[in-house]
């Protein structure tokens, strides 16, 4: 820009920041506004909090107590970008969690919405919250992604087309509209970032707070003009008249310049609540001038830190732990405004990528309760029925289950080559009494290869969706139970057609009796085995990470194997731990496969070799201890296994996601 452009009212900024620090976004002079911009605070919601304290216990037995946050105060006005800064370790992310509805435990003080005590439940409908990182399904296309959230997200009031036109509204206002058809995990980091907000935007949410909106993950940041793009997204949004929060570590000047609204933290105290222009003759009053050339975010993270002296008691006195708002009042945010302005006629120029903000049109609140006034059908605190969302997300899973190669194609493909592999080894054993101890270890290695496959293929998948489960379910798209039902649901098919595949290639290249009822009892004991072992590893995958589920899931059923028959028979067992024998899922599972070709009055065996001492079957289940199995005992036991795992598994995961956002401060 030409420094002729700049009027007369910011003499100071020139003489104070070179040019590669000068803020290409001022054209008129302050306390001026612009009527376009100014937001509509009819429908806004103020997000407000007083004396808020926030304590964690710490130590090796949890008997010390450590405060984050101090007694802080605070008011968020509708139609503002807010900014939340600190040094690390300040409480950002505390109090980003706490004002969310994340964090309720170990906090104490008042939440407020247009200053009254908010009620959660209403709240949480209104809000949303978008975390650092993109918690995205990679297998997806940017517009599957969007009907699917669309679908679980707005409720029976839209029609199908309203839905679709609303999908293209947005992702054309955040330039996403040509990348559709891509999927997700081809993505940018500041694509995946504005698809986040895309997906929330579908409910018109009157509050929307982001957890370090410049950063693509806990390692990497956003590009300078991807970050720029990101908060001018944001900043249009506030200026619909949302409630927009965020926190930011270390933004660049004219990052820094776009925010209306900062809130200091230090060490659990808040130091500064105001504009973003009152932010230096703030500190200059306590003789804390920052350089003329240095970054004010810069130097605000400095003072903060203690660099220039301990100022955090001083500074919190000073703004009355947030509860001053002097320094709100005496500025005015037309200078951001005015770089909105700017940015736009930057964006007709083609010197920035184009990105607006769609068109939101809030529903009615009443200030006094807190309600909405407008009559929408809604299931509880979902926007669609228990069957609508089991329906979607079952529809999501087949979708990633159609594409991941490691739950399908790899999964189909080990069995068949097994399959193969073991029919050709074994092949023609189950019609010859001399390999009647080679049938017997072929049906055991059987009973492994069926659950060793099963429990992996759920230990190494499941627990990537802990993270996206644990934000959506915070941000009401779903209820557990759906989901929980949905991913139990989804992956038997394909593990079914896959164990099919193995016991029916091994069953006739290894040539078993072709008894139809035989073949049934065999192919139904192999399912049941393999659901057992999925059934674990939701458990296991529920409870613990991937390295850890890999490393201690196996002791969940290999140390069954000694008491599972093959080993070691009952009979041949110590009194004491035979009981083990008795509560082994392998022992029953291998019983059944064993019964199913070899149990039920089968007749005497051909021997070709000189003696053969298992001619007849019957001898041989009695060598084996198994002349008592039963069949329908082992399907009884095995099918009620499986229900108590996946009902301990559906409480596990509960724990495990409530676990997941204590652990996030």
């Amino acid at each position: 820009m030409d420094s002729s452009s700049f009027t007369p009212a910011l003499p100071k900024l020139k003489l104070r920041r070179p040019d590669s620090q000068k803020i290409d976004l001022l054209t008129i002079p302050e306390h001026s506004c612009i009527s376009n911009f100014v937001p509509s605070t009819d429908s806004a919601v103020h997000v407000g909090f007083r004396d808020i304290s926030y304590t964690v216990k710490v130590g090796l037995f949890k008997r010390k107590t450590q405060k984050l946050l101090d007694h802080i105060n605070g008011d968020f006005s509708g139609g503002e970008l807010t900014a939340i800064m600190g040094p690390s370790g300040s409480g950002k992310t505390c109090l980003m969690n706490i004002l969310a509805g994340y964090t309720n435990s170990g906090v104490s003080g008042q939440k407020l919405i247009n200053d009254e005590v908010r009620d959660e439940k209403i709240f949480r409908k209104k809000s949303c919250y978008i975390m650092q990182d993109d918690n995205l399904q990679p297998l997806l296309t940017v517009q599957e992604s969007m009907t699917l959230a669309a679908n679980l997200k707005m409720n029976c009031a839209y029609t199908p087309k309203e839905k679709r036109n609303r999908i293209k509204e947005i992702l054309e206002s955040i330039s996403l509209w040509e990348h559709r058809k891509s999927r997700i995990g081809a993505l940018s980091g500041g694509q995946k970032k504005r698809l986040s907000i895309a997906l929330e935007l579908l409910k018109n949410p009157q509050v929307m707070f982001f957890d370090e909106p410049t950063r693509a993950c806990h390692f990497s940041g956003l590009d300078s003009l991807t970050s720029k793009q990101c908060i001018m997204l944001l900043k249009q949004l506030a200026s619909t008249g949302q409630t927009i929060i965020c926190s930011i570590h270390q933004p660049s000047a004219m990052i820094f310049e776009m925010f209306d609204h900062l809130y200091v933290l230090a060490n659990g105290k808040c130091l500064y609540q105001g504009s973003v222009k009152g932010l230096i003759p703030y500190l200059e009053e306590l003789d804390l001038r920052c350089p003329p050339y240095h970054n004010p975010a810069d130097y605000l993270l400095e003072v903060a830190s203690g660099e220039y002296g301990d100022y955090t008691d001083v500074l919190s006195i000073k703004s009355e732990n947030g509860l001053c708002q002097d320094w709100r009042k005496r500025q005015t945010n037309s200078i951001q405004l005015e770089a909105l302005e700017h940015i736009s006629k930057a964006m007709r120029a083609g010197r920035i990528t184009p990105t607006t903000a769609p068109p939101i049109v809030f529903p009615k609140i009443d200030k006094r309760t807190h309600k909405e006034v407008s009559n929408q059908c809604c299931y509880g605190s979902y926007p669609t029925s228990f069957c609508n969302q089991l329906c979607v997300l079952l529809t999501r899973m087949f979708l990633i289950l159609i594409r991941d190669r490691t739950l399908a194609y790899a999964r189909l493909g080990t069995h068949i080559g097994i399959a193969l592999f073991i029919g050709i080894l074994y092949q023609g054993i189950g019609q010859d009494a001399s390999n009647m101890i080679n049938n017997f270890n072929f049906i055991f290695f059987s009973v492994m290869f069926l659950m060793l496959t099963s429990f992996n293929c759920i230990i190494t998948t499941f627990p990537l969706e802990l993270p996206i489960l644990t934000k959506e379910l915070f941000n009401k798209w779903y209820s557990l139970k759906s989901y929980y039902l949905a991913i139990s649901l989804a992956d038997i098919p394909v593990q079914m057609v896959a164990t099919l595949i193995y016991a029916l290639v091994t069953y006739f290249l290894t040539t078993q009796p072709l008894d139809a009822y035989r073949i049934i009892l065999f192919l139904v004991m192999c399912i049941l085995i393999s659901l057992v072992a999925q059934s674990w590893g939701l458990l296991i995958g529920a409870c613990m990470d991937i390295k850890t589920g890999v490393i201690f899931g196996p002791f969940c059923f290999l140390p069954f194997t000694i008491f599972s028959g093959f080993f070691v028979q009952l009979n041949d067992s110590h009194p004491y731990i035979r009981w083990l024998f008795h509560i082994s899922f392998l022992k029953y599972g291998f019983e059944g496969l064993v019964l199913s070709v070899l149990g039920y009055d089968r007749g005497k065996l051909p021997c070709n070799a000189d003696y053969c001492h298992f001619v007849y079957p019957e001898k041989f289940l009695d060598q084996m201890d198994m002349e008592h199995a039963s069949y329908s005992q082992a399907v009884i036991f095995l099918i009620s296994l499986i229900t108590l795992i996946r009902f301990v598994a559906y409480f596990a995961l509960s724990i495990q996601i409530k676990s997941n956002r204590t652990r996030r401060r």
